[in-house]
């Protein structure tokens, strides 16, 4: 009898602490935590854990750049004891959090957000967005909060507060193993440097990333693959590249700029003589700079002439190759 009176007695508690958590008050409310943990939230794919107990809140600081984050995870391991008395500790998310955090204060005033209770589960995970428009996937694991906390807090303030009474003393004492990760976007950035020929000051161009002009390439955000870059200048030859974007993260790429000045390639075999607008060609294994125009590239080889007639043009390559020939007869 006695212990149906203490199982109907938890029932009631359980009942008007349930009715009490499910209101979502908007007002701002004073409240005291037993203390405060602060813990970092990182910028790239990594986690920050930390350990409090149920009168505990954790005050979980936002990077400065939010630029690849958007939205944080809290995974809490729930102690066993907590579990076993289930919905004894209720957990809450408040916003305009006055004053700020520090791991000397207790008292503070806010408005609560969302509350819920861990229930019989030993992990509970929660999704908390930092921006509406969001790729966060949703799982039957994880309780994904619809609310974005305001851009001014610079913080989500996780409280955890007894919800029951007649509970054992063990519970108020029981660790939670609290870690906290940033929800990433599948996008990353390009960082581009441009040299120019002779250490010149580089002159303007035009950059194409798979295939379309970007105007402000340094706050260009990317799909995480392969893309193609293209540079297009009048004062050089033009450039292309391929690169691969990483999640969160941003990719280095150095461009050197060739001179747009036509370049003359030759091919011929040994003891061959060329001459270029009449003028000998002295070593003709290197690249041979032209003028943009017409030229007159002669080739001699024994009593073997040849001349070819060449209209260059700005950034160009062109490759001449000489070939000699022989056939072979048979007669009676």
């Amino acid at each position: 009898m006695k212990g149906l009176c203490i199982k109907h007695f938890r029932f009631l508690i359980f009942s008007a602490c349930t009715l009490l958590l499910s209101s979502q008050a908007q007002a701002m409310e004073s409240f005291r935590v037993h203390k405060t943990v602060l813990v970092t939230l990182p910028s790239s794919a990594e986690s920050q854990s930390v350990e409090a107990t149920c009168n505990d809140a954790v005050a979980i600081i936002l990077p400065e750049d939010k630029t690849y984050i958007q939205g944080v995870e809290i995974s809490v391991k729930v102690p066993q004891l907590v579990a076993e008395w289930h919905d004894s500790v209720a957990w809450f998310i408040y916003t305009g959090i006055q004053p700020r955090p520090t791991e000397k204060r207790i008292d503070y005033s806010g408005e609560r957000a969302h509350v819920g209770t861990f229930g019989v589960s030993l992990r509970k995970t929660i999704q908390i967005p930092l921006v509406q428009n969001n790729t966060i996937r949703r799982d039957a694991y994880s309780e994904y909060l619809s609310l974005v906390p305001p851009e001014e807090d610079g913080m989500i303030f996780f409280r955890r507060q007894l919800a029951m009474k007649g509970t054992p003393n063990d519970l108020t004492n029981a660790k939670f193993e609290i870690t906290v990760r940033p929800l990433l976007i599948d996008k990353g950035k390009l960082h581009l440097s441009t040299k120019a020929p002779d250490s010149a000051e580089v002159q303007p161009y035009t950059v194409f990333i798979d295939g379309k002009a970007v105007s402000d390439i340094e706050n260009q955000l990317l799909d995480t693959g392969v893309h193609t870059l293209s540079l297009v200048s009048d004062s050089y030859r033009n450039e292309v590249r391929t690169f691969t974007i990483s999640q969160a993260k941003t990719t280095d790429l150095t461009v050197q700029f060739r001179d747009i000045t036509p370049l003359l390639l030759i091919a011929a075999p040994e003891g061959t003589l060329v001459f270029l607008d009449g003028e000998a060609v002295s070593n003709i294994k290197e690249p041979v700079a032209v003028s943009q125009g017409e030229h007159s590239v002669r080739f001699t080889v024994g009593d073997y002439e040849v001349v070819k007639q060449l209209s260059a043009v700005n950034g160009r390559t062109y490759t001449i190759a000489v070939n000699l020939d022989a056939s072979i007869s048979e007669s009676e």
